[in-house]
C-alpha cells in the first residue's frame, strides 16, 4: 500500500507537505508550485488513495460537499445536468467528493448534512424561500454555500451570467440588423420571484432605449401563453408587426418558431428570433437559434473554487454574486430585417458587438 512516506521520498520533501498538497490545504501554497505539480504527478503515477475514512475520524474534516437541488427528471434541465457536470469535475480536482440532497424535504437534507459534519454546500435551487431557509441553516452551524442560480443571499454569494449585458448583446445585434420593432417575449413576474425574468426584461428596455428603438406596448409579452402572444403580434399590419423577436429563453423562441411558420412566414428571412441558454435542441429549431450561452458548466467549476476560497482568476463580484460576461452565439434565427434589405440597407446605428459564431 502507497504511502504519504513513499510520496516524500520519491519527491525529496517532508512528508507534511506531501500531507498538504494532497489535502489541498491553503499552507501548501507556500511550496513552489513545480514541487507541489512533482507532489501530484508522484502521487498519480503510484496509484495514492487517501483513507478518507481514517482522516475524517482523525481531524473531523470529511472530504465531501453537499448538492442540495430538485432532483426530479420533470425538473432536471439541461442546465442542472450541466452545472452538475462543472460541480463534478472541479471538485474531483480539489479532492473532494459530491453528496446530493433533494430540496423536497430540507429539514431532512439539513439533518443529513450536520449528521454527516459535511462543511461545504451548493445550492440548485432558485425559488427564494428555499434559498433563505438554506442561508438560515448555514449561518446556524457554521457551513459554507454557494448558490448557482439568482444572486447572493445575506453574506452567501452566488454564480450567475450577467443578464443586463447579454441583453445588450441580443438588442445590439439586432439592430445591427437593421430591426426597430423588436417585440419583447416574456413570462408573468410571479411577484418577482426570480431575479433573471426581471434583469432580462429589463435588460430589454435599457437596450431599446440606449440604442434610440421605440418600443410598443403591443409588442411586449409577459404571458406563460408564449404562442398566442407571437400569433397576436405577427396578424398586425406589416408596418406595426415586429420584425424581431427577443425571448427571454430559447424555449420561447422555440414555441414562437413554431407558430410563425404554421401562419406562413419564412425563417429567417420574414422574421429574425434570439434567446438565451444555449442548450442542444437551439442547434435543431426550425433555423437554429442565435442566443446568449449561459456558461452553465462553468458556473459549477467556479462555485466549488469560491466555496474554497480559490479566487483566482474570478470575474468580478457583484453584491456578492460572481457575475460570468456573457458571449453571443450568433446562427440562422438573427438575419437581416427584409426592410433593410429592401432599402439597400444592412445594418443599422448600433456599433459593432463582439460575438462567436457557431
Amino acid at each position: 500500500m502507497v504511502t504519504i512516506n513513499d510520496i516524500a521520498r520519491l519527491a525529496h520533501v517532508d512528508k507534511g507537505a506531501v500531507s498538504r498538497t494532497l489535502r489541498n490545504h491553503r499552507d501548501a501554497q507556500r511550496l513552489r508550485p513545480e514541487t507541489r505539480e512533482r507532489i501530484l504527478r508522484i502521487a498519480a503515477e503510484l496509484g495514492y488513495q487517501p483513507n478518507q475514512l481514517a482522516s475524517s475520524t482523525r481531524t473531523g474534516i470529511v472530504r465531501s460537499l453537499a448538492l442540495i437541488g430538485h432532483f426530479l427528471t420533470s425538473t432536471l434541465y439541461f442546465s442542472a445536468a450541466q452545472i452538475i457536470s462543472g460541480i463534478l469535475s472541479e471538485s474531483t480536482k480539489q479532492g473532494y467528493g459530491v453528496k446530493m440532497y433533494d430540496s423536497v424535504d430540507l429539514k431532512k437534507a439539513f439533518a443529513e448534512i450536520v449528521g454527516n459534519r459535511i462543511r461545504y454546500v451548493l445550492s440548485l435551487c432558485p425559488e427564494r424561500p428555499a434559498r433563505e431557509e438554506q442561508a438560515r441553516f448555514c449561518r446556524e452551524n457554521g457551513i459554507q454555500i454557494v448558490y448557482l442560480y439568482e444572486h447572493a443571499v445575506g453574506e452567501y454569494p452566488a454564480v450567475n451570467i450577467d443578464n443586463l449585458a447579454a441583453s445588450s448583446l441580443l438588442v445590439r445585434h439586432l439592430a445591427e440588423r437593421g430591426h426597430r420593432r423588436i417585440a419583447l417575449l416574456c413570462v408573468p413576474h410571479k411577484e418577482d420571484l426570480y431575479s433573471y425574468v426581471r434583469e432580462r426584461h429589463e435588460g430589454y428596455f435599457r437596450s431599446m432605449e440606449e440604442l434610440g428603438l421605440p418600443v410598443d406596448p403591443d409588442l411586449v409579452s409577459c404571458s406563460d401563453d408564449v404562442e398566442a402572444a407571437v400569433a397576436r403580434m405577427l396578424a398586425y399590419p406589416p408596418e406595426k408587426r415586429p420584425t424581431a423577436f427577443y425571448g427571454i429563453s430559447d424555449n420561447q423562441v422555440m414555441r414562437a418558431q413554431r407558430v410563425a411558420v404554421r401562419l406562413g412566414f419564412h425563417l429567417p428571412e420574414d422574421l429574425a428570433m434570439v434567446g438565451f441558454g444555449n442548450n442542444e435542441a437551439s442547434k435543431l429549431a426550425v433555423a437554429s437559434i442565435t442566443t446568449v450561452e449561459e456558461e452553465f458548466f462553468r458556473r459549477g467549476e467556479l462555485a466549488v473554487k469560491i466555496l474554497f476560497g480559490d479566487r483566482n482568476g474570478l470575474p468580478p463580484m457583484i453584491h456578492g454574486t460572481c457575475l460570468i460576461p456573457p458571449s453571443l452565439i450568433v446562427r440562422e434565427s438573427s438575419g437581416i430585417c427584409p426592410e433593410s434589405r429592401s432599402s439597400g440597407g444592412g445594418k443599422g446605428k448600433a456599433g459593432k458587438s463582439a460575438f462567436r459564431n457557431a
